[in-house]
């Protein structure tokens, strides 16, 4: 009687597994990050270089190597380890011999209009972003902004717009004494689109924390994309999920994109990667449209 019941314990816990292996099945084919950093030196992060960075809401600490150079290595290593075959790189012009086979090339509003001009018409521009004026505390509706916007319309070129999170946590306490999280709600968007219906736009970070506000906005507003982000690594992982999922269950899985937010730490590269495909509310379809299907529609690319 013992064996038998040992055999059905056994076969039991076979079926189980079997069961949660098929409900929760890994994406592994090609990628697309939709953002990612190269840094310069005098971006303010090369004093993270060499330092550890505790993550005060998970407990894990990222290190980061002691030079930008050994920051691109890593990266690029992570790139190839996860099949990551496309990436928006914000700050390109750092990384000058960047594969444009590999990278689009992204720019800020750190530089004038004028000069995203010239970037686009020598082909060393596809993305304008990242976009994050919450830094320095200002809204999407700053008058300054609206310039950008319009070059965004008039040269088809996509941005990456950052509204929140304002930095690490607490960080209106520390780095950047500007931004506030009232800042960064979704909804503040919605005459921008309607004043340039033909910008193409994606949310950095999906909008977090705000989801009935982003998901108001994508219903409000079909060309409204978001990628992943710093959520997918910051966030402890049931928060990134229920976020995630809120979205998907809403209907706008086809507008989500996979992005890192790699800036100093390679590492977060697979954990944002190990954060969507842990997610066994997907599919195996719908976590490709994430890591690939969505950024190659959005970036209009083949």
């Amino acid at each position: 009687m013992k064996q038998i019941k040992a055999l059905f314990v056994g076969i039991l816990m076979l079926f189980m597994h079997s069961a949660f292996s098929q409900g929760n099945e890994e994406y592994n084919g090609p990628i697309i990050d939709m953002h990612l950093h190269a840094f310069g030196e005098n971006s303010g992060f090369e004093t993270m270089l060499g330092q550890p960075m505790p993550n005060p809401l998970t407990g894990k600490v990222y290190n980061a190597p002691a030079t930008l150079d050994e920051v691109k290595a890593q990266t690029l290593k992570k790139m190839k380890e996860h099949n990551i075959v496309r990436a928006m790189l914000s700050g390109a012009r750092n990384w000058p011999d960047a594969d444009p086979a590999v990278f689009w090339k992204g720019q800020g509003h750190s530089s004038p209009v004028a000069e995203l001009r010239q970037m686009h018409s020598a082909g060393e521009l596809d993305v304008i972003g990242e976009v994050a004026p919450n830094y320095a505390g200002m809204t999407p509706t700053a008058p300054v902004l609206a310039q950008y916007y319009d070059v965004a319309e008039e040269l088809n070129v996509p941005m990456a717009y950052h509204l929140f999170p304002g930095g690490p946590p607490g960080g209106a306490y520390m780095m950047y004494p500007e931004t506030r999280a009232a800042h960064g709600k979704p909804l503040v968007m919605e005459d921008i689109l309607l004043s340039h219906r033909n910008m193409r736009i994606y949310i950095m970070h999906a909008g977090w924390p705000y989801l009935e506000d982003m998901k108001a906005l994508m219903y409000a507003h079909p060309q409204v994309y978001v990628d992943t982000g710093v959520i997918a690594w910051i966030l402890p992982r049931a928060e990134f999920h229920k976020f995630i999922k809120g979205l998907v269950d809403a209907g706008f899985g086809k507008r989500i994109m996979f992005g890192s937010d790699q800036m100093v730490w390679a590492e977060t590269i697979t954990d944002s990667i190990d954060a969507i495909n842990s997610m066994d509310f997907l599919t195996v379809e719908q976590k490709a449209d994430i890591f690939y299907n969505n950024a190659l529609r959005f970036m209009n690319a083949k």
